[in-house]
């Protein structure tokens, strides 16, 4: 079994900190879990956690606008996977989910708290600027993924 601290040096967020750092952040982590189907936070809600799976799968979601008479609809941009996060809206302003979270597999998860995160990271700015690093990783891969979503969509539609 591993350790909160090992969850979270595994994780590319956090993967920099050292483990007094780690230590700051996992005396406050908590552990979730969640069943397959269920919904771990929906798009539009305020961002109050960003967590760390530890276990299973997680689609991100985004809600596409209706067009004419259609009803919204939701579209999977990614799948996330142990050591990865979700969440991340949490440390960023203006601090609301900007996807929904699903599970596609029974999930196990540290909570952190978003404030209490951001609280550490104004506190000792090397924290900061290591998490931050990381997260930036973290967005663009996903940007690039759901670039390359939308460009084989647009293939596959004929560039309509």
């Amino acid at each position: 079994m591993m350790t909160v601290r090992q969850v979270l040096a595994q994780c590319d967020v956090f993967s920099g900190l050292n483990e007094a750092e780690l230590e700051k952040i996992s005396s406050s982590a908590l552990e979730r879990e969640y069943e397959a189907g269920a919904t771990v936070f929906q798009e539009g809600d305020a961002a109050q956690e960003l967590l760390v799976l530890q276990e299973g799968k997680v689609a991100l979601q985004m809600t596409l606008p209706r067009v004419a008479a259609e009803a919204s609809r939701r579209m999977t941009v990614d799948a996330v996977n142990k050591n990865e996060i979700i969440g991340w809206s949490a440390i960023v302003e203006p601090y609301i989910y900007t996807m929904s979270a699903i599970c596609l597999q029974k999930t196990k998860a540290l909570s952190i708290s978003g404030t209490k995160l951001r609280t550490l990271m104004q506190e000792n700015q090397m924290v900061g600027y290591l998490v931050l690093q990381g997260l930036i990783r973290v967005v663009a891969s996903r940007l690039n993924e759901t670039r390359q979503l939308l460009v084989s969509e647009r293939l596959l539609t004929g560039g309509k």
